[in-house]
């Protein structure tokens, strides 16, 4: 559990109640990975729970900052990243410009950088078929960015993905692509029980959120729209 304790970065991260605020984030992304993730198989690579975050980075700052995100993924010392915003709601395009400029940053300072993929409580997606899934797989309970060594990337869908939307990196095309297996797996049933459980995950955060982000002086993050 160690490897799991979270790395905390943003301008807020001196507040007396940060550190469990991190705790109880991680606590939450825990269940997403756990409840969505492996319960149904959506990524090939993520075998271990306590493992499979790499880093978990929390970035207490209302808004995503390059230069922050940078110095963190430096400083994670790990070749799989999480850099999470439980703080902010910028929109999803807004979001992804972020993790494009973080790309370009990384690649400054890091010789081979990582494959980037974004997440985000809001992404446009639905169930009617296996690409359009891929969004709604990935509306995560906090904005964040996953970083994982090239060549890991291969053959996942929603932890680990290439080849697919919302990924930065020099991604081959796998040779099995798994969000269309997974789509024929999890189709009907299942997929209407994994929405469901993401749903509950997301009024989790909320009702667990408010308190902190009260603490530290921020608005209140409410459910995401499909949800209202």
């Amino acid at each position: 559990m160690a490897a799991l304790t979270p790395l905390l970065r943003g301008s807020l991260r001196g507040h007396p109640l940060a550190t469990r605020f991190a705790e109880e984030v991680l606590r939450i992304h825990r269940r997403y990975a756990a409840e969505i993730v492996a319960q149904n198989r959506l990524c090939p690579h993520l075998k271990d729970i306590d493992t499979g975050f790499g880093r978990f980075v929390v970035v207490l700052d209302p808004a995503p900052d390059v230069e922050v995100a940078v110095e963190a993924v430096l400083s994670a010392e790990t070749t799989v990243i999480h850099v999470v915003y439980p703080c902010a709601r910028p929109s999803p395009s807004e979001f992804e410009k972020f993790s494009g400029k973080l790309r370009e940053g990384l690649k400054k300072a890091i010789p081979s950088p990582p494959v980037m993929a974004t997440f985000h409580p809001e992404l446009t997606g639905d169930p009617g078929g296996a690409y359009r899934a891929i969004g709604l797989l990935r509306r995560a309970p906090d904005p964040f960015v996953q970083l994982i060594p090239e060549g890991l990337h291969q053959g996942g869908t929603v932890i680990a993905s290439g080849g697919l939307n919302h990924n930065f990196g020099e991604a081959r095309t796998p040779e099995v692509d798994n969000a269309l297996s997974n789509y024929a797996r999890i189709q009907g049933a299942p997929l209407e029980r994994l929405i469901a459980g993401m749903a509950e995950i997301h009024r989790d955060r909320a009702a667990s959120y408010a308190p902190f982000l009260a603490a530290l002086g921020l608005p209140p993050i409410g459910l995401p729209s499909h949800l209202l």
